[in-house]
């Protein structure tokens, strides 16, 4: 009896040692295949974090970036190489000039209008300050953009700036993500969005930013990172998992083009009636909160929307209603233009959803020529 313990008990060691021995294998060897889904789910979990590396607890707005920043890189070996700076308010870019002459356009938003992966200059908010002040020099574009923001964070900033900055105009880029954020339906009807401080919220946070460093090491991060770890995401998991497998999967293309093609707009977006509502109340307060006048809302969608069929149950459907019932709010439909566009992939960096500098780029062109017809259409009235 004792030797059959003994034996099962050895039995048991060899193939605990043997798993952890192909582990090491797999970790050793998968970097070397450079098997695109794996790398991208390394990437996913290995890439430098704004808000986590420079994040700075904030009472109002629960976090922005650090105060004065100078020349930060950011930076993952062939995927991820940029610099930022922040200003003494602790967002992107330079200090603001807030003298009474400037006319100051505000870009607002989350990593999209922020610029990840990008340089400042090939920001859409920095081409348009380039173009616009080819016709008046006062122009001057502030960008109040954080990573990982949501809806209720966005405006909440606007209206913490809004009568420091005196905009002309407004640029929501909205990220079909930004509705993440919990919906608090107050006896009144409205919604309450602002950011209500706890205790230990603060360490809590700053807990999450030591994580976040480069030199900081534990288990848990260690194999979050791991080429197991995504190997076991990408490659084990959908084996067993339909859900898993529909989720990785892409819907096909024509052919030229990278993207399922749009659908025509609906009667209706198909959304669910609390978002919906929320929604709505969102973009009429940031509306409100704009003077009501020039809001130009663009959407981004993300590649793994862009991947499926178009459906109509997308949020920017909701952005097209609400602009076309509203004067002064103009409505850029970025996705459509994507889905209509051969070889669009090149609008997104590799492994990440965010923009490039060609996506960038063409975000503007679309901007310059809404705001370009939006001055256009209010001359003609005037005369």
């Amino acid at each position: 009896m004792k030797k059959k313990i003994t034996s099962f008990l050895v039995n048991i060691i060899l193939v605990v040692i043997s798993l952890g021995a192909a582990v090491l294998l797999v970790e050793a060897v998968l970097p070397f295949l450079n098997i695109p889904t794996i790398e991208e789910a390394v990437y996913q979990a290995r890439r430098p974090v704004v808000q986590g590396i420079y994040g700075k607890h904030h009472p109002q707005l629960s976090y922005t970036l650090k105060k004065n920043l100078q020349n930060v890189r950011l930076y993952y070996p062939e995927q991820l190489d940029y610099t930022i700076d922040t200003n003494k308010y602790g967002f992107r870019g330079a200090d603001w000039d807030l003298s009474p002459e400037r006319k100051n356009v505000v870009v607002i938003g989350d990593s999209f209008a922020f610029g990840w992966g990008v340089q400042w200059e090939e920001t859409v908010g920095q081409l348009l300050e380039k173009q616009l002040q080819k016709i008046d020099p006062s122009y001057q574009v502030i960008n109040l953009a954080i990573p990982g923001w949501d809806m209720d964070r966005i405006i909440q900033c606007f209206e913490l700036y809004k009568d420091l900055l005196s905009p002309v105009s407004v640029v929501y880029i909205f990220c079909p993500n930004d509705l993440l954020c919990g919906i608090k339906k107050l006896p009144s009807g409205a919604y309450d969005i602002e950011y209500h401080s706890r205790p230990g919220d603060e360490e809590g946070f700053m807990a999450m930013v030591a994580r976040q460093q480069s030199d900081y090491w534990s288990w848990n991060k260690f194999y979050r990172s791991s080429y197991g770890k995504a190997y076991h995401a990408r490659i084990i998991r959908p084996i067993f998992s339909k859900r898993i497998r529909k989720s990785l999967s892409v819907d096909p293309a024509p052919e030229g083009y990278d993207f399922p093609p749009p659908i025509d707009p609906p009667a209706g977006c198909t959304l669910d009636e609390e978002h919906k509502q929320f929604f709505f109340y969102c973009l009429d307060r940031l509306y409100k909160d704009a003077g009501q006048k020039n809001l130009y809302i663009l959407d981004t969608s993300d590649k793994s929307i862009l991947y499926r069929k178009d459906k109509p149950d997308n949020r920017r459907w909701i952005l097209r209603k609400f602009c076309l019932k509203t004067p002064g709010a103009y409505f850029i439909d970025f996705e459509t233009f994507v889905r209509k566009t051969p070889v669009s992939r090149s609008y997104y960096l590799d492994y990440d959803d965010h923009w490039s500098p060609e996506g960038h780029a063409a975000a503007f062109r679309l901007l310059l020529t809404e705001i370009n017809a939006a001055v256009l259409c209010k001359t003609n009235n005037l005369k």
